[in-house]
């Protein structure tokens, strides 16, 4: 067996499998930093933007980026919000920069009243596929905080992919270094032909021996949908599969003992494949733009095919 409970058989056969691309194009054409940040500590995020807008630095690029400072949870959100009515008013497609203290479990930040909340990732998810979709899915996250790469957590809830691709740290670091890093990162976000893992590589040599590490999250939804399909053709999967497909079709008490068992025994081993596309154009937005099928469209009839025939 494999960290990943599939067998060493199944291993090969999900390695065999067509996958989207491992990092999908993107088009963007601002950034939109929002900073969460108490006013005794040093403001990261308004470090950044002024490094950006400041004309004597030869990498500077002044009127690119948006700056909003959040002194509350409902702010951040708020400000999430504001940016998704610019984009769907304008066409803009930000990267989207958060600057905040962070952990496992979200986001954390001065409170209204003097105090600190938290904002759990899970609270991000919703605000992040709408503005994914108002950037025809070409949106991406930078989570600038300890730990910025657990925002993964917000990424697993469909039906719409939450961004293209996740950015941050996979560990603590300290707000100087960590400022560093982002710098590198846009810095090298302005390259023409800029791509997101030399960035990241280039981000990673500023905090070493911190990584800044990048989801694509085409990969990371792929991943969700193969494995569990893969896992079902088990025997015991199949049979526990039938096992609930009998037991709904008798509480539906529609069809007698023959029929029943004849219409189970015609059961596909997996769902059908129209039924597995539209989950993933779904999720990409190819349903909406059509285009996107050449960033991220795969073939659920040819996997379905693959998978079954084992």
């Amino acid at each position: 067996m494999t960290d990943d409970n599939l067998t060493d058989a199944e291993r090969k056969l999900f390695d065999s499998l067509p996958r989207p691309p491992v990092m999908a194009t993107v088009q963007t054409t601002s950034l939109w930093i929002i900073e969460w940040l108490s006013s005794d500590e040093l403001q990261t995020g308004r470090c950044l933007h002024d490094w950006l807008e400041d004309p004597s630095i030869p990498t500077s690029r002044p009127g690119w980026a948006a700056y909003v400072l959040c002194k509350s949870k409902a702010e951040v959100i708020a400000a999430i919000d504001r940016a998704i009515s610019y984009a769907e008013q304008t066409g803009m497609k930000p990267v989207l920069h958060l600057e905040a203290h962070g952990d496992t479990d979200g986001l954390a930040g001065p409170d209204s009243n003097g105090g600190t909340e938290l904002l759990r990732w899970d609270e991000l998810t919703s605000p992040l596929q709408r503005l994914n979709v108002a950037t025809n899915c070409n949106l991406v996250v930078v989570v600038a905080a300890c730990i910025g790469f657990a925002a993964i957590q917000a990424f697993y809830r469909g039906p719409r992919a939450p961004a293209v691709a996740l950015v941050g740290p996979d560990r603590e670091v300290a707000p100087s270094n960590l400022l560093w890093a982002t710098k590198e990162f846009y810095r090298r976000w302005m390259d023409r032909n800029a791509n997101l893992g030399e960035i990241t590589k280039g981000a990673s040599r500023e905090v070493a021996p911190v990584v800044f590490e990048s989801e694509p999250f085409a990969i990371l939804a792929y991943e969700a949908m193969m494995k569990p399909l893969i896992i079902s053709m088990r025997p015991e999967e199949q049979r526990l599969r039938v096992e609930r497909m009998r037991y709904q079709m008798r509480v539906a008490n529609t069809l007698s003992g023959v029929e029943l068992e004849r219409r189970l025994a015609l059961l596909p081993p997996l769902p059908p494949p129209a039924e597995l596309q539209r989950a993933w154009d779904e999720m990409f937005m190819i349903d909406l733009h059509p285009e996107n099928r050449e960033r991220f469209g795969i073939d659920m009839g040819v996997i379905v095919d693959l998978i079954s025939s084992t």
